[in-house]
């Protein structure tokens, strides 16, 4: 494909992309323009090739605003469990008028690095419910993770469960994972039957169709009284959280 082609492609695809979106939100499309010519636009734009990046940055701005609508929808829809789900692990005022969700994964390096923020955040709000939803999809060794932190919260240690599992900078297993809740001082045996119990899978599966429904694909993944936070700098989040108090 020659320069010129090339050009009139980007071109083609801006507009066609700009069309959609303005029939998306205006249900019509109706221009007064006049006609171009494209050999003069495609000239133009090999001339200015800044015309074709600052019309690409304007069409992702356009994106990113049409996807944080939809994400905010979600996850207005879904607010209820998000916030409440009685299986879910959390910390805080039941009650409470700010509520953070983090969805995570004990298996992401972005989560370990995230966790000493949020158990900052915890220890600095206590009138905030953190709300805690384990996703189980970065490694094998995730989902059994998941389900001895919310055995260990059966017994009142779900905090510290999240604590040591996402503080270890080893590679886990099971039998690791295991020595973490002897060393909590859990009831071993309660445990190992809560690990395994249909409750513990039941929670963990329900969190993963959330996910998928308010669709949180990355994690971690915070969400402040319904809004995705776009940070993970504990100033910001802490200054968003004393917006809402």
């Amino acid at each position: 494909m020659n320069k010129t082609s090339l050009y009139v492609s980007i071109v083609a695809l801006l507009v066609s992309g700009a069309a959609l979106f303005y029939a998306s939100e205006k249900n019509t499309v109706k221009s007064t323009a006049p006609s171009l010519d494209v050999a003069e636009l495609a000239n133009a734009l090999y001339n200015n090739p800044q015309m074709v990046v600052d019309a690409l940055q304007q069409y992702e701005n356009i994106q990113r605003e049409a996807q944080a609508k939809e994400a905010a929808r979600l996850f207005m829809e879904n607010i209820e469990e998000l916030n409440n789900d009685p299986n879910t692990p959390f910390v805080g005022p039941e009650d409470a008028k700010v509520v953070l969700v983090e969805f995570f994964d004990f298996s992401c390096g972005y989560c370990k690095r995230l966790a000493p923020t949020v158990e900052a955040i915890v220890k600095a709000n206590p009138d905030v419910k953190v709300v805690f939803k384990p996703i189980t999809f970065v490694a094998p060794i995730s989902k059994y993770a998941a389900q001895a932190a919310l055995a260990a919260g059966e017994q009142g240690k779900f905090m510290e469960m999240y604590t040591v599992l996402l503080g270890s900078q080893e590679r886990l297993d099971e039998k690791k994972i295991d020595e973490m809740a002897k060393k909590l001082g859990l009831d071993m045996d309660k445990y190992e039957q809560d690990v395994k119990s249909q409750k513990v899978q039941d929670t963990i599966k329900r969190v993963s169709q959330l996910g998928n429904k308010v669709q949180v694909h990355g994690v971690p993944a915070l969400i402040l009284n319904g809004q995705q936070l776009n940070t993970i700098d504990p100033e910001g989040i802490q200054a968003e959280i004393n917006k809402l108090k």
